[in-house]
Order: structure tokens, then C-alpha cells, then sequence
């Protein structure tokens, strides 16, 4: 209870101690609030990483057609994962590209293949292998490297690495090769060398 006495100078208000005790509690708990939410606008949550995943599929089987919905080149996979970032692998991967009279004029095949999230081309790898399939053309012909990329927009397959090339009793050797698919046409780069043998 709130009082006056009156002594020789006025008038002196006295209050009892015991009640500002809550008084002084709850500015001092105001005070912490207020600090508390200033340290949290000078030092703001990290944001959330997303989360990494990897999404697989098995006997994966895709065709490609053109604008005019003709075929253009089909690829099949044992195994395919694509990650967060939307890279793929590709497990066994065998690529075909087919002519206008529906049959597949070269087919590559590797143990392991890699794309980037782009999807405009395809980097081959392990016992790679290129053939060109022409009905009229007996002896085929066949290429093996190690590597191989593909740009799937330009459909141009080349690699740096060495190529072994056999064709019936025909057989070559170079530094690389660069292949234009639209163009058939086939360029074996550096350090050519060939002779005939019993295919």
C-alpha cells in the first residue's frame, strides 16, 4: 500500500520494498528479450543446403526423333543415375543412330558413359566400341578406343585417344578421329598406319 507521511521538509512517498521486486524482474527480463533479439538480426540462421540424391533406373530404353517425328538415334543403358545436380551415369551404354531408311548406320557401345546436366553431349569410356552398319558393305567396319565424346546436338563423335580401326583384311591405326554423322564422313587424326591382313 502506497502512503504519505509528512515530515519537516513536505510531503515523502514511501512504497514498500517487496513490491518492486516483479518490477524489477520483468525490466530485467525485457532487457534479456530485447538482447537476445538483436543477436539474432546480427548473426542470421544459415540457409538449408538441398539435400544430395541420386535417382537410378534399370534397362533404360530412349528414342530420339527429329522435328519432322522421324528417328534419329536411340539410346539403351543397363543402369542409369542421375544425381542432384542432374548429371547422369550411364551403366553399359549403346547408342544408335539410324538413316532414313529406318536402319542404324553407326552404333557405339562402352562400359561407362557420362552426361552433364545440358544433355548436349555424352562422354564414352572403357572398351569403346564404333560400327558401321551398311547392308551392302560385307567386311563392316569397326573402331575401338578408350574414350569417346559425343556432341549430340552437331552429332560429331571424336576422341584424342588411340583408335584401332579393322575393316575385312584392312587395318589402321591413328592418334584419334573425328566423325561427322551427317556427313558420313570419317577423318583419322596423326600418326596414321594401316596394312592388310587375314580379317
Amino acid at each position: 500500500m502506497i502512503g504519505c507521511s509528512q515530515n519537516g521538509t513536505g510531503f515523502e512517498s514511501t512504497v514498500p520494498k517487496r513490491s518492486l521486486i516483479p518490477l524489477v524482474v520483468a525490466v530485467a527480463a525485457a532487457v534479456a528479450a530485447m538482447g537476445g533479439l538483436e543477436t539474432m538480426r546480427e548473426s542470421p540462421s544459415p540457409p538449408l543446403a538441398a539435400p544430395a540424391y541420386n535417382a537410378l533406373a534399370e534397362g533404360v530404353d530412349l528414342r530420339f526423333h527429329d522435328e519432322a517425328g522421324r528417328l534419329g538415334y536411340a539410346l539403351q543403358a543397363a543402369c542409369q543415375t542421375r544425381s542432384s545436380d542432374n548429371t547422369i551415369e550411364w551403366s553399359e551404354p549403346s547408342l544408335q543412330w539410324y538413316a532414313g531408311n529406318g536402319g542404324a548406320d553407326w552404333q557405339v557401345e562402352a562400359e561407362q558413359g557420362i552426361s552433364p546436366a545440358s544433355g548436349e553431349h555424352l562422354e564414352l569410356s572403357g572398351n569403346v566400341m564404333l560400327r558401321r552398319n551398311d547392308a551392302g558393305d560385307s567386311d563392316g567396319l569397326t573402331l575401338t578406343t578408350s574414350s569417346l565424346d559425343i556432341d549430340l546436338v552437331d552429332e560429331v563423335i571424336a576422341t584424342d585417344a588411340r583408335v584401332e580401326m579393322t575393316s575385312g583384311a584392312l587395318r589402321q591405326s591413328a592418334a584419334g578421329l573425328v566423325l561427322h554423322l551427317p556427313e558420313d564422313s570419317l577423318l583419322m587424326l596423326g600418326s596414321v598406319r594401316g596394312g592388310h591382313g587375314r580379317p
